[in-house]
């Protein structure tokens, strides 16, 4: 039994690990995209005008992933 709940808690740290990876990759390819198209838009438009990107809905991958960080923390503190 208890080798299962080792297994259990292994995989819930595994998935967390993973989803925030996923999670931060996704974000930084999205800032990425948006400092590309800032700067196509002032080399375009020569218009310098500095306006801050607003922040996007969270989709549903990251909701997701922010569902499996939290579930993993609740079990943490299960845990201790």
């Amino acid at each position: 039994m208890l080798h299962d709940i080792v297994r259990a808690a292994l995989i819930v740290a595994v998935l967390a690990a993973s989803c925030s990876l996923l999670v931060e990759t996704r974000q930084r390819l999205t800032m990425l995209d948006i400092a590309a198209k800032i700067a196509a838009n002032q080399s375009h438009a020569n218009v310098q005008t500095y306006a801050s990107p607003q922040q996007p809905e969270p989709g549903r991958l990251r909701r997701f992933g922010q569902s499996a960080l939290n579930m993993a923390d609740a079990a943490l503190n299960v845990i201790r």
